[in-house]
């Protein structure tokens, strides 16, 4: 779960920063110092505690609010909202079936936003990084370690070319991955451990939700 704190004071994101860790100790959590700076951000928040008034862009004009809290915030107050929005988050997914997580990329004059449910593993080639999708693929310029910062630990790098989602795997052995889809991908010798763990780490998860 991403959590993201937007405030035009430093030193108040640092304080809500530290106290949203305290209670939600397995979030991941950002601050932005202006809404402008959230809004340009290429992956979206799960959560996010947003500064009503800031330059430029206020955060009315950046999002519908959920609950307002007046600063200075109250632990309890704070700790209250931030346990009714991680149940309508899980209600919400539980409705959806998934709660999907896009990122934006640019693929040629075209700002493509990827679902990343739908994506079944990227590749690089000819400098290029290729998203192969349920339905298509998409081609745009960016490194593939970027990629794998954003996409979250469902997915594995099996190799320096490719980086695999997980729920797409249908077979594997030392040496290659076979998709759903029916593309095989090689895994890379010294990934083969660390994959293995990740995908038996991700089919725990899995059979726990």
């Amino acid at each position: 779960m991403r959590i993201a704190i937007c405030d035009d004071e430093k030193r108040i994101c640092t304080i809500l920063a530290e106290k949203v860790g305290k209670f939600c100790p397995d979030a991941e959590i950002i601050t932005y110092t202006s809404g402008k700076e959230l809004l340009n951000a290429d992956d979206l928040p799960d959560i996010l505690l947003l500064d009503i008034r800031m330059p430029e862009i206020s955060g009315m004009d950046v999002a519908k609010a959920f609950h307002f809290l007046v600063k200075p915030v109250a632990d309890e107050k704070l700790k209250e909202v931030l346990d009714r929005a991680q149940k309508e988050l899980e209600r919400c997914g539980d409705m959806s079936g998934k709660h999907d997580k896009y990122i934006e990329i640019q693929s040629g004059t075209s700002h493509v936003r990827v679902n990343l449910t739908q994506l079944l593993y990227a590749e690089v080639y000819d400098r290029k990084t290729i998203l192969h999708m349920k339905d298509e693929s998409i081609e745009y310029y960016g490194q593939l370690s970027a990629l794998e910062g954003l996409v979250g630990n469902d997915f594995y790098r099996i190799h320096r070319s490719y980086l695999v989602n997980m729920k797409y795997v249908e077979r594997y052995d030392r040496t290659s991955v076979t998709t759903l889809g029916g593309d095989i991908i090689p895994i890379a010798r010294r990934e083969y451990d660390g994959f293995l763990k990740a995908y038996m780490e991700y089919s725990r998860r899995r059979i726990d939700s």
